[in-house]
């Protein structure tokens, strides 16, 4: 009986481990694994003292049709206190966070709170359902034609992957559609502009720069839209202007790689080219 007992308990205990270590506790190695595998991630971010994170690792997430559903994604957990740079990166704000994200780090959806069994099966099935991020908003799109957050992520995407004619058009799409949601048009707009100054004629993208300039005085990204502002004015040949503008903002730059390319313009237009 006590042999019989030993083996029952080792049983438990192996399964138990084999089910922990399903989760991993790296997103670079998450990334690398979904990537190989074509496989979305799903991210447990928790705090040590969440007792809500304690009812998702222990009672919801071992569930059987949970496990079965989450067995298809690549599974990382982590202890949100430890990754600022990754809350801020996909906003979480509370904990539990459940973030489902591809291979390149891409924000797909999240859950915020205790999630249900039946949150996680649904959202996860949706999900599944298709083959990559472009897909997937493409299909919520068709579900929610007016919300305009979906196409700003879709032109974010296109705008990474370099496609900037596919992403022009799901910025003008969002922009038009987030007539009441400020910040939405505030970014799409922004977005739209920077593509225009690295693919498109420099008079539409001196023009889009200014109208920003203009409609969002008090945007947290001003001090970087006057620096493509002035760039645009240099490269369509007002370099009096463009100096004047660039010399005003260069103390207020706050990223290594705006303060070079501020340097550079400026010591370009010093030099007549």
């Amino acid at each position: 009986m006590l042999r019989f007992t030993t083996l029952v308990f080792s049983f438990i205990f192996c399964s138990s481990l084999s089910a922990e270590s399903s989760w991993g506790n790296s997103i670079q190695k998450g990334f690398e694994t979904a990537k190989q595998e074509n496989k979305f991630i799903i991210v447990d971010v928790f705090a040590d003292w969440c007792t809500y994170c304690m009812v998702l690792e222990k009672e919801i997430f071992p569930d059987p049709e949970v496990s079965r559903i989450l067995d298809q994604f690549v599974r990382v957990r982590l202890d949100g206190e430890e990754f600022p740079n990754l809350r801020k990166k996909y906003n979480v704000e509370g904990y539990p966070t459940i973030l489902f994200l591809d291979g390149d780090g891409n924000f797909v959806t999240k859950i915020v709170g205790l999630a249900t069994k039946e949150d996680i099966v649904s959202l996860s099935k949706r999900i599944l359902q298709e083959p990559n991020l472009e897909s997937f908003l493409k299909t919520e799109i068709r579900k929610e034609k007016e919300n305009p957050h979906l196409n700003f992520r879709l032109g974010l995407l296109y705008f990474q992957n370099k496609e900037y004619e596919k992403a022009e058009e799901q910025f003008l799409t969002s922009i038009q559609k987030s007539k009441n949601i400020p910040i939405v048009k505030e970014n799409s707009h922004f977005n739209l502009n920077l593509i225009r100054s690295v693919n498109g004629p420099k008079d539409v993208a001196l023009s889009s720069w200014k109208e920003f300039i203009k409609n969002y005085p008090n945007s947290k990204r001003i001090t970087t839209a006057k620096l493509y502002y002035g760039i645009s004015l240099k490269e369509t040949g007002d370099y009096k202007l463009a100096k004047s503008i660039l010399t005003e903002i260069q103390p207020k730059l706050v990223s290594e790689s705006d303060k070079t390319i501020c340097k550079e313009t400026l010591l370009q237009i010093e030099k007549g080219f």
